[in-house]
């Protein structure tokens, strides 16, 4: 990216990222969906009540992993073969250990922390299986990431991607199977068969690389310094920033069921409209990166401003389509008796309204996050996660007794603004 326009050089790159954030996304929208539809609002309300502690986790994950790919682009940039079969086997161990003990925790605390977040008497059941299942495959999970990041490290985006593609549209069908026999618990086992096949597809084509053929599951003290020194931090950051979360879903929780699954269903579609900015984040990270090492400051400047007209065009052009669109949408993932159908759509146009209107601002905190990212400071944006973090726990434990559910609204419309000050 140190040649050429900066526009077309981070589309190109950015266009691959998005379709994959788009279909890992469809896990979520497929659940909601037909959870919605099929069981109705309670069974989504029991899904809503683990989003955030779900995604605590699943966070931390993806922080970690993006890590260790770190590690692979870098050995496979120095065309160090020996390096890369030596890191392979130890981030394999690394996941697996991970996993399982991230998993264990879950299953045996999972319930205690939802009780904890006063989730609708209810609604505890069926969202404690619902995490205990995903919880409990973490070392699935993790090793579906861990070998799409090894894939992308070794230059290779497009297996990632065609496994995404399938597993999209084996968890849609096995949600549709499983939901009406085994309830919320079909749902949760639908997700884990398809991240399964997606490991299997992308083990295979590292197979076929030739790269690890020969490799021995051997621990490597060295690299697993490396490997963590780059996961653990990234890890850290995603579950400091999701913390806050908890406590929001908790004055969520205080509001009933049905405001519990408004406010998932508006998040879980939010979530798919930010799927460009988070690719445009990724491209400029690496845009910066790499003329920070030439360096070329004028480059840098001409690539961050390219990537805030990219950002500014998506925000607009989803702030135009949701607005006038978004309760429809929202309704056709609910079913149900009609008054407690129309509690959920209000209490879910609410909160997808105010995310939406918000979208400028976290856009531009993704586009400074990952410019000084990119320029080698980690620290600022590791400190933002905690501002993150602090504004959105201060925003509803101090505004709730004034606005009510509009704390709850204004949460993360909030804390992205005073994280988007300190990184500007």
């Amino acid at each position: 990216m140190t040649k050429g326009k900066p526009m077309s050089l981070m589309l190109r790159f950015s266009l691959p990222l998005l379709f994959t954030n788009v279909l890992q996304l469809v896990y979520t929208l497929a659940d909601a969906a037909v959870v919605g539809r099929v069981l109705g609002v309670t069974a989504l309300g029991a899904v809503g009540a683990t989003s955030s502690l779900h995604w605590l986790v699943l966070s931390s994950v993806i922080g970690v992993t993006q890590g260790f790919s770190t590690v692979f682009a870098q050995r496979m940039g120095a065309g160090d073969k020996e390096g890369l079969r030596k890191a392979f086997p130890t981030a394999v161990i690394l996941a697996a250990a991970l996993g399982i003990v991230i998993g264990g925790a879950g299953v045996l605390g999972g319930g205690a922390v939802l009780r904890l977040m006063e989730t609708p008497p209810e609604l505890q059941e069926d969202a404690a299986v619902y995490l205990r299942i995903l919880l409990g495959g973490m070392p699935v999970t993790f090793a579906y990431n861990l070998l799409g990041g090894v894939l992308r490290g070794l230059g290779d985006s497009k297996t990632p991607l065609r496994a995404m593609i399938l597993a999209s549209v084996l968890n849609i069908a096995l949600d549709i199977a499983l939901a009406y026999p085994l309830g919320v618990a079909g749902v949760a086992i639908a997700t884990l068969l398809a991240q399964g096949f997606a490991c299997v597809f992308c083990y295979i084509a590292l197979q076929k690389t030739g790269m690890f053929t020969d490799t021995v599951l051997r621990w490597d003290g060295g690299y697993a310094k490396a490997l963590l020194r780059l996961g653990l931090p990234a890890g850290f950051r995603n579950a400091v920033i999701e913390a806050g979360g908890l406590v929001v879903q908790r004055y969520v929780n205080l509001n009933g069921a049905e405001f519990v699954a408004g406010v998932a269903a508006a998040k879980r579609m939010y979530s798919l409209l930010t799927c460009a900015a988070g690719a445009v984040e990724a491209a400029v990270a690496t845009f910066v990166a790499q003329n920070f090492g030439v360096p070329d400051y004028e480059r840098i400047k001409q690539g961050v401003a390219a990537g805030f007209r990219m950002m500014m065009v998506s925000a607009g052009v989803i702030i135009a389509i949701t607005l006038p669109l978004g309760r429809l949408i929202l309704a056709l993932m609910i079913d149900g008796e009609p008054e407690r159908v129309k509690a959920v759509l209000d209490a879910g146009t609410a909160q997808l309204r105010t995310l939406v209107l918000g979208q400028p601002v976290l856009f531009m905190l993704f586009l400074y996050r990952s410019a000084l990212q990119g320029m080698g400071n980690a620290f600022v944006p590791m400190l933002s996660g905690f501002v993150e973090s602090a504004v959105r726990v201060l925003s509803a434990v101090a505004l709730t007794p004034v606005i009510g559910v509009w704390a709850v609204y204004l949460s993360d419309p909030l804390d992205w603004a005073a994280a988007l000050g300190l990184l500007a």
